[in-house]
């Protein structure tokens, strides 16, 4: 069987927000392409037909904004798409400093969009969120989408690479200024904590994901845990060098502290019963006791609830 290529008309209609009687009228009267035909009845169409769409929405809105009448001639319409109106007239960037102000607005409006992503996937999930409602969230139109993000995959991917890129500058910025162990190791956990929200919203959708067999979620799952995990490894490996820790393998401890770290996160979450200082404060007594040696045990006795006072 043939790939499948292109969306079908009533994909096109759902997504552009335009009725598909308009859009066979726009490909009759020449303002839209045909679509490529795979059989009788069976018709395929591309983003181009999406972003000629959205042109000629723009086309629209212009006009009504200047005239008394209420709809745009298709003549009229022609005619600006033959003047060359296209979406260069509103989003290209222009030269020198123009250029990196229209960088950073384009930037700040992906962002935007990540956000009020994020958003949904908390409430409906990945699936679940199409490319209508994302729009709408955000305030633009399904087409204007697409000036942004090249489908909802690619989103999904962004929306990961800026939750994760936030995470770790934060964390970075804020060991820099410490070098107590125990300082250190309360730092972590306060940064993962304001992240976690974000962080685990994502992990959830790729955890759903990886659950049917989808090869590129279960890639990205192992790339967060991986930089979830590289400082607390960082600090396994200087903590053992220095004979606190005993000999074990840095990397299962360190996705077993995140893992933990998840764990106190969630509980605390479920009910008011116990805060997250409450949760963490027993997950740290209970690995005091697992696997530090006495010089650790005398490093770390701050988490040592037992300890005498």
């Amino acid at each position: 069987m043939a790939k499948r290529e292109g969306m079908t008309i009533g994909e096109l209609e759902k997504i552009s927000g335009v009725r598909r009687s308009t859009i066979h009228h726009y490909i009759n009267y020449g303002l839209l392409h045909k679509p490529v035909k795979t059989g009788q009845t069976m018709a395929y169409y591309d983003q181009s037909h999406l972003r000629r769409l959205d042109i000629i929405q723009k086309i629209k809105l212009d006009y009504l904004k200047t005239s008394k009448s209420s709809r745009a001639s298709l003549d009229f319409i022609k005619h600006k798409l033959m003047e060359n109106y296209s979406l260069a007239k509103v989003s290209a960037p222009s030269a020198g400093g123009d250029k990196k102000i229209q960088s950073e607005k384009i930037q700040k409006k992906k962002e935007e969009i990540i956000e009020a992503t994020l958003k949904l996937y908390a409430n409906r999930g990945y699936y679940l969120t199409n490319i209508r409602d994302i729009a709408r969230e955000v305030g633009i139109s399904a087409p204007t989408f697409y000036h942004y993000f090249k489908d909802k995959r690619e989103l999904f991917a962004e929306s990961i690479e800026y939750v994760i890129n936030n995470f770790k500058k934060e964390r970075k910025e804020a060991l820099a200024q410490v070098k107590d162990p125990v300082q250190r190791t309360s730092v972590m956990f306060q940064i993962f904590s304001t992240h976690y929200p974000k962080i685990g919203e994502i992990l959830n959708q790729l955890r759903s994901a990886a659950i049917v067999g989808d090869p590129w979620a279960k890639e990205r799952l192992r790339s967060i845990y991986e930089q979830l995990m590289e400082n607390v490894a960082k600090e396994i490996r200087a903590a053992m060098k220095a004979g606190v820790i005993r000999e074990v393998d840095p990397d299962l401890l360190a996705f077993f502290n995140v893992t933990l770290d998840e764990v106190a996160m969630n509980r605390a979450a479920m009910d008011d019963r116990y805060t997250i200082g409450e949760v963490i404060a027993f997950v740290a007594d209970m690995l005091f006791h697992a696997f530090l040696t006495e010089k650790g045990k005398q490093t770390f006795r701050p988490f040592n609830r037992s300890a005498p006072k």
